[in-house]
């Protein structure tokens, strides 16, 4: 493509980022709900036209979709979903408008983490819309068009970043294949923004700084995602690459929430969010009333797009709440109409935010875009699973990272259980490490930080770590 053309295309591109931005920035959330509920009526009459799954998954609960005409009828009588519901239940062409695979464009897989894969299908307009979505966030986030940016795809063989405007190189979880891209093109990039689950991230910023890439030389941003990040893991990471949070522009870590079977981006970090989190990390006070109850960790603080997604909660196990999607566009192949995630998730108002900022004198840290935002817990099942004292893989998440010297002799993977009586906490060190009391010790008291339960703490040489995390990353890990 010649640099006119290529202007051409950045030019009309940056129009569209500007025309939502403006919205995002001018719209009341009032407006931005409104809109949202409407959308949800259309793409719940939409699916219960056309998919052969969801019509007889409306039959089966007494559903007549033509008596559905309000928001709160849909609340009140539309039946929630969930992977078990569909994926276990039906086979993936009828889950399709029109009960159809013959015009999908791309199918995205689930890890299987569960037991059951969950498929995302795309028809070719699908992926277009994924790409301008998915494109607006790079731009709204790292300036893609204003600054030559490399795009590395760090995630496992079969995810897709769609993009149309950023060079992209997928690599898939092969750290060796990062690190020869990156000395071999750093010089040719105004940026790197490197995507990949947390703990490959973690291993390519690790064996790149011993190999001599000076990172902090280099605009740099990570972006990672699949399940909860903790704060200190962010600190740790940006301390390697030598990141000034008061100077964004020189690199960010971001954290993104997303499903295979949804879209990759339902949830996302901004510097604002990202500002706020750190805040609620070292002030206990503003963290209770951000968050609503005290809590000793800080969950991801992220914005949404009610353009794309219709968000609900409903009560789950333990009193907690757990995110439901209806997606919203008219035109998906596959779409999903209260779909339960299964994943521990609050939802808060922007007007609730702004509320909470200016309580505390932090007004000038509300985001620009009057977005609604998602509080992410994660998973959070505990061990034991009905003690009073227990303890959470998302505290020890955190602890592994308070101490720069723990973090940087761990892999980042662990096994929590239980012997005799105690919980036992296994944590695999890097290739080479060896355990020594003082690590013990960091741990176990990093560990009173955010756990009240007595925890037995164990390093594990690499190759004894029994739990199959070698080095592949094919996996999520299991944390019990």
């Amino acid at each position: 493509m010649t640099d006119l053309l290529r202007r051409i295309r950045n030019g009309l591109v940056r129009r569209q980022y500007a025309r939502i931005n403006r919205y995002f920035r001018t719209a009341s959330p009032e407006q931005i709900r409104r809109s949202g509920d409407r959308r949800a009526l259309k793409a719940f009459h939409r699916a219960a036209r056309l998919v052969p799954a969801y019509q007889k998954i409306l039959r089966e609960h007494g559903v007549d979709p033509g008596e559905i005409t309000t928001i709160e009828q849909f609340r009140r009588r539309v039946p929630i979903v969930d992977k078990q519901a569909l994926f276990a239940a039906y086979p993936l062409r009828d889950l399709c408008v029109g009960g159809r695979l013959d015009d999908a464009f791309r199918f995205h897989s689930s890890s299987g983490h569960t037991g059951v894969f969950s498929f995302g299908v795309e028809g070719r307009d699908d992926a277009a819309k994924t790409a301008l979505g998915l494109e607006f966030t790079l731009h709204d986030r790292f300036a893609v068009l204003d600054r030559h940016t490399l795009l590395i795809n760090c995630l496992p063989m079969g995810v897709t970043i769609p993009t149309r405007v950023v060079p992209a190189a997928a690599t898939s979880v092969r750290p060796d294949v990062v690190l020869a891209l990156v000395e071999q093109l750093k010089d040719d990039f105004e940026q790197i923004l490197l995507i990949g689950e947390h703990l490959v991230l973690k291993k390519v910023i690790e064996e790149g700084a011993e190999r001599g890439i000076g990172w902090e030389d280099l605009v740099v941003h990570a972006v990672t995602g699949a399940e909860f990040i903790a704060e200190g893991f962010r600190t740790y990471l940006a301390g390697l690459l030598g990141l000034d949070f008061d100077r964004p522009q020189r690199g960010l870590v971001l954290v993104n929430f997303g499903l295979s079977e949804l879209s990759l981006n339902i949830f996302s970090e901004t510097a604002e969010t990202v500002g706020i989190r750190r805040l609620a990390y070292e002030d206990a006070g503003f963290r209770e009333a951000l968050y609503g109850r005290p809590t000793t960790i800080c969950p991801n603080l992220m914005q949404c797009y009610p353009g794309q997604t219709f968000l609900e909660t409903v009560e789950g196990p333990a009193g907690r709440s757990e995110l439901v999607v209806t997606m919203l566009d008219p035109g998906l192949k596959a779409p999903m109409v209260r779909y339960n995630t299964k994943d521990f998730v609050e939802l808060l108002s922007y007007r609730k935010l702004a509320e909470v900022l200016g309580d505390f004198g932090h007004a000038s840290r509300l985001p620009a875009a009057r977005l609604p935002l998602g509080v992410i817990w994660g998973k959070w099942a505990p061990l034991p699973a009905t003690a009073p004292q227990a303890v959470y893989p998302e505290q020890v998440k955190e602890a592994l990272y308070v101490s720069p010297e723990v973090a940087g002799k761990v892999t980042g993977n662990f096994r929590l259980g239980e012997e005799n009586g105690q919980i036992v906490l296994k944590v695999q060190l890097r290739q080479g490490e060896q355990p020594r009391p003082a690590l013990t010790e960091l741990l176990t008291a990093a560990l009173k930080r955010f756990a009240q339960a007595d925890v037995q703490v164990r390093f594990l040489p690499f190759r004894q770590f029994p739990f199959g995390f070698a080095a592949d990353f094919g996996r999520k890990n299991q944390y019990f």
